[in-house]
């Protein structure tokens, strides 16, 4: 089920800041300028885009008619979201989570805040951080859709509270007389498990004359029209049960609008009820008939009962048959993996979430082939070990893409060209451009735009952008054939939005090896290029000989050229922010000894503003690359972080960054005198000192940097 911001809105929402914040290129004579801000006004949406100490870009006016006030009122972003909540603590936990889970993480997180009108709502932050160290926040009033999630849920509980909790049996089935779902009350009666009669029809577990006489009474009822016609069958019925057959009046009401083929059916067993008890029970399963009716209109298609082992218990079919899938009862009892594969791959990815927290997961998942598909998962629990999956056929909503006229253009052209969708993967490739890459053009399909360009890191999030922006954009990165082998070229990829298709990008492959034009490089650019000139000269260790030293050469090698990456990010005028810059060089590290990015194996505290100048960023940040290598280079365990970095200004205003390893840990040398020299010499660089921290009852150090140095 799609978010309150559909997905052309989020992605145009999360790669305006890199063009907004672009700097204006000379517009031709006689066109006129486009005024940015007024069409950002009219996003449905609000758009905060904030730079990377937090200073604010922008924000359209849409931020202000949510809360009744604007970020640029209150001077931050933090203090115009305690400006809108209720109390002192929620504002606490509302700033935490700004901070961890948003600004850090890049998480989608809903806060309870006051709006314009003063009344409580719930408003969504989606958040994205561009390449460039831009980041982007989109704000969505879902309080109405929070509370119509709210009711459907409840209506659910209510529906099957009133089912489990009848006095008498209750049976549902589909269609075909397949047992869906039974209540605790029959399964007494009935002396069986849930599981095994899910497994078999409800005539299965009737005498057969009993079976026959009431699917011949049930096909008279339905076949009568007058008016006065009873709204239930009822009929007395031996039971089998697990011990003995037993006695029971059995009554029949029908699911949904069509009386001659109902969507559902619910069998009522009463058990030597009276007439009023019996009337009251029919009453409420009438009420429950209506109930479920409601239900069933909301599933849509395909119902699949999935057991913990990932097989198929139990299907009900889509009402009219499918060309992308066709379920039949060959899938009973067979591996998901074996009969849906791609839905086998979401349940594995969604198991825990599902069985153990008990969750409802939502996932679409899209496929571009002979026979293209789009469909939507919803998976919850159902009990005894199994789960239940909803599946929407969205294929035919979502298969606007480029025919008719353009299907033969592309394929006859000699011009190289691409079609990517809004994720950056390919959906179409012609003739010319599968040649020049060397690839058949069914093996490009669904592939990342990213994977044929060298060097391409954020491709994906750029061509995104562009579906925003509407703007095109050349890119000078060279082509990668199926042998490895580079090809010069310029590509202009070009957004193409248009009513009942989805957006997708244009890409035209242009020869760039004669091409003489040069054009200056922006500062990001050439950050960009220094990153990636480090990155090409660190993969030439992976050509070195692979003994312990080779490694342990190639770890301190890559942790050195990593770190001085970092520098590069600061201003000549007011230097690199520490914190930032310390965080990234910890996921380097952590990336490069198999921790992982982000793991938190590395605890970095202290006051985010703080900055060192140019001079000094590359010595520092030397320095704090080897002294994590010291930690997490060797294998050692523990609770808690392996590291712990604290940076704070003393009383006269000299830069102190504590260093202490973590719980059960130690700094481990490999040539301590060499080592030790080699932060000396950094130390020195910064005319710092670096001494042991008498407060610590373990080996602790403490760099200290005076303040005309940071």
């Amino acid at each position: 089920m799609p978010g309150p911001l559909g997905s052309e809105d989020a992605s145009a929402a999360h790669h305006l800041a890199p063009q907004f914040q672009a700097e204006a290129k000379p517009e031709p004579s006689g066109t006129p300028a486009v005024d940015w801000a007024s069409i950002l006004d009219q996003l449905p949406y609000g758009l905060i885009v904030l730079g990377p100490g937090q200073d604010l870009r922008h924000e359209n006016a849409v931020c202000s008619e949510l809360l009744g006030c604007s970020v640029k009122d209150k001077g931050s972003i933090e203090a115009w979201l305690a400006s809108a909540c209720p109390d002192d603590e929620h504002r606490d936990r509302v700033i935490n989570s700004w901070r961890d889970h948003i600004w850090r993480n890049q998480l989608t997180r809903t806060f309870t805040l006051r709006g314009a009108d003063q009344k409580l709502r719930e408003i969504e932050f989606r958040s994205s951080l561009q390449p460039d160290g831009v980041f982007t926040v989109t704000l969505q009033d879902v309080t109405d859709l929070r509370r119509a999630e709210e009711t459907q849920r409840h209506n659910k509980l209510k529906f099957r509270a009133m089912f489990a909790h009848a006095g008498n049996g209750a049976v549902l089935v589909d269609r075909t007389g397949r047992v869906i779902d039974a209540n605790p009350a029959f399964l007494r009666f009935a002396e069986l498990t849930l599981k095994e009669i899910r497994l078999s029809t409800l005539a299965s577990l009737l005498h057969p004359e009993d079976a026959t006489a009431l699917a011949q009474a049930e096909q008279e009822w339905r076949n009568n029209e007058e008016a006065d016609a009873p709204d239930t069958v009822s009929r007395e019925i031996w039971l089998r049960a697990r011990t003995k057959e037993k006695r029971a009046q059995i009554t029949y009401c029908p699911v949904g609008d069509s009386k001659k083929n109902p969507s559902m059916g619910i069998y009522l067993f009463e058990v030597g009820e009276t007439t009023e008890s019996r009337e009251q029970l029919i009453n409420k399963l009438r009420t429950v008939a209506t109930k479920a009716q409601a239900l069933l209109n909301a599933v849509p298609d395909l119902v699949l009962l999935i057991n913990d082992d990932l097989t198929v218990a139990d299907f009900a079919p889509p009402p009219t048959p499918w060309e992308e899938l066709q379920p039949d009862d060959s899938w009973r009892g067979q591996s998901l993996g074996q009969v849906w594969p791609v839905l086998s791959e979401v349940l594995e990815q969604s198991r825990l979430q599902v069985r153990a927290e008990g969750k409802t997961v939502h996932a679409d998942v899209e496929g571009r082939g002979s026979v293209p598909f789009d469909f939507n998962f919803t998976l919850c629990s159902c009990g005894d070990g199994q789960m239940l999956a909803v599946i929407r056929n969205k294929t035919e909503q979502g298969a606007g893409r480029l025919t008719g006229w353009s299907s033969p253009v592309l394929n006859r052209t000699s011009q190289a060209i691409i079609v990517a969708d809004a994720d950056g993967r390919i959906r179409e490739a012609n003739p010319a451009f599968a040649e020049l890459v060397e690839m058949a053009p069914a093996d490009l399909l669904g592939r990342s735009v990213s994977e044929l360009y060298r060097l391409a890191q954020g491709m994906e999030e750029h061509i995104s952008s562009l579906l925003a922006s509407k703007d095109a954009w050349t890119c000078p990165l060279p082509l990668l054939r199926k042998s490895g082998r580079e090809i010069n070229v310029i590509t202009e990829f070009i957004p193409v939005s248009e009513k009942g298709s989805p957006p997708c990008v244009i890409g035209m492959i242009q020869d760039a090896t004669s091409s003489n034009e040069a054009t200056p490089l922006s500062q990001e650019k050439i950050q960009h290029r220094f990153r990636n000139q480090l990155q090409l000269v660190t993969s030439l260790f992976s050509l070195e000989p692979q003994g312990t030293a080779a490694r342990d050469a190639f770890l301190k090698w890559q942790v050195r050229l990593r770190s001085v990456a970092q520098t590069v990010n600061g201003s000549s005028d007011t230097g690199v922010q520490v914190i930032p810059m310390l965080r990234t060089i910890a996921d380097e590290i952590c990336s490069l000894t198999g921790h992982g990015p982000g793991s938190r194996e590395i605890e970095i505290t202290g006051d985010e503003t703080l900055r060192i100048d140019n001079t000094n960023s590359s010595s520092l940040a030397l320095m704090v690359g080897e002294i994590m290598r010291l930690i997490l280079g060797h294998r050692q365990f523990g609770p808690g972080p392996q590291l712990s970095l604290s940076l704070h200004r003393d009383g006269g205003d000299n830069l102190c960054l504590h260093v202490k390893p973590g719980e059960n840990r130690q700094f481990v040398f490999t040539d301590e005198n060499s080592e030790i020299e080699i932060l000396e010499i950094l130390t020195a660089q910064m005319r710092g000192e670096l001494a042991p921290l008498t407060s610590e009852s373990k080996l602790a150090w403490e760099l200290k940097i005076p303040s005309e140095r940071s």
